[in-house]
């Protein structure tokens, strides 16, 4: 029974010091997150133009409007949108507790799209939606960008989600892309599974963006990704977001605290019992 006693505290005293940094790193994180949104002040859309002397990092609030292409429909769910994307991809088992991702099919509309607040509207890259949608092909240059504040409310709506387990019965939106012809029937043959999703940007939606301003595809300058490092995607307030990586910190320390007090009483009490024990 003692012997129990003693590897319990000495657990106990173990686990709760070897939290203390990790919940103590992920605190000083947030708040250094915090502390960057801070400094990248939300400045008007009408400053994002050609010629202008740009800041690193631009900051923009206001709600999504339709870029060139006007608002736009989604193919399979109808729903009505400034930006949209359209997937089809199968996985298949690659070994032991490993997968492999194929991508079948897959179409988007409305790149860039606008963020518009009282000044205009400023353009931004699609791309910059990476941390909030799925991808199964993240380039290594993708995977070095950080999306701060990546817990918070996603503006993207998932309009179609739809697994196939066989292949051999398609579900009803995969057999309508196999009756178009948009997905061939021999891409899925012997899959493990086929998904169909469908993710679409909907107009009005309230879009905290921190991006890097840049020349788009279509010539326009506004946000997109840096090529590594920080940006911010959000549909709270600039405030709501300060707040909420406060209050992350704030937790993280708490539970580094406890942690420190779980630990040291868990060692003093191994110590105890182990000393009581010594002839």
């Amino acid at each position: 029974m003692v012997t129990f006693a003693i590897i319990v505290t000495a657990f106990a005293g173990m686990a709760g010091l070897i939290m203390v940094p990790v919940t103590l790193l992920l605190a000083l994180s947030d708040s250094r997150e915090r502390r960057w949104v801070a400094r990248n002040r939300v400045r008007p859309s009408a400053e994002l133009r050609p010629g202008a002397a740009l800041p690193r990092n631009f900051a923009v609030y206001g709600r999504t409007v339709p870029g060139r292409s006007g608002l736009l429909v989604a193919p399979l769910s109808g729903a009505e949108g400034v930006w949209y994307r359209t997937m089809v991809y199968r996985q298949d088992s690659n070994g032991e507790n490993s997968t492999r991702l194929t991508i079948l099919h897959e179409e988007s509309g409305g790149d860039p799209f606008g963020v518009a607040d009282d000044s205009g509207v400023a353009a931004v890259s699609a791309q910059i939606l990476q941390g909030r949608i799925f991808s199964g092909h993240l380039s290594v240059w993708a995977q070095t960008r950080h999306a701060v504040g990546g817990s918070g409310p996603s503006p993207i709506e998932q309009t179609v989600d739809e697994t196939t387990s066989g292949w051999r019965r398609p579900g009803p939106w995969l057999q309508h892309l196999l009756d178009r012809g948009t997905v061939p029937q021999r891409s899925i043959k012997g899959a493990d599974r086929v998904f169909v999703i469908e993710e679409v940007l909907p107009s009005r939606v309230p879009m905290h963006v921190i991006g890097k301003p840049a020349a788009l595809a279509d010539g326009t300058v506004g946000l997109t990704l840096p090529r590594t490092g920080k940006y911010l995607v959000a549909c709270r307030t600039p405030a709501e977001t300060e707040q909420e990586l406060r209050g992350d910190s704030r937790f993280g320390l708490g539970c580094a605290f406890w942690a420190a007090v779980a630990g040291l009483v868990g060692s003093a009490g191994f110590a105890a019992i182990a000393y009581s024990q010594i002839p």
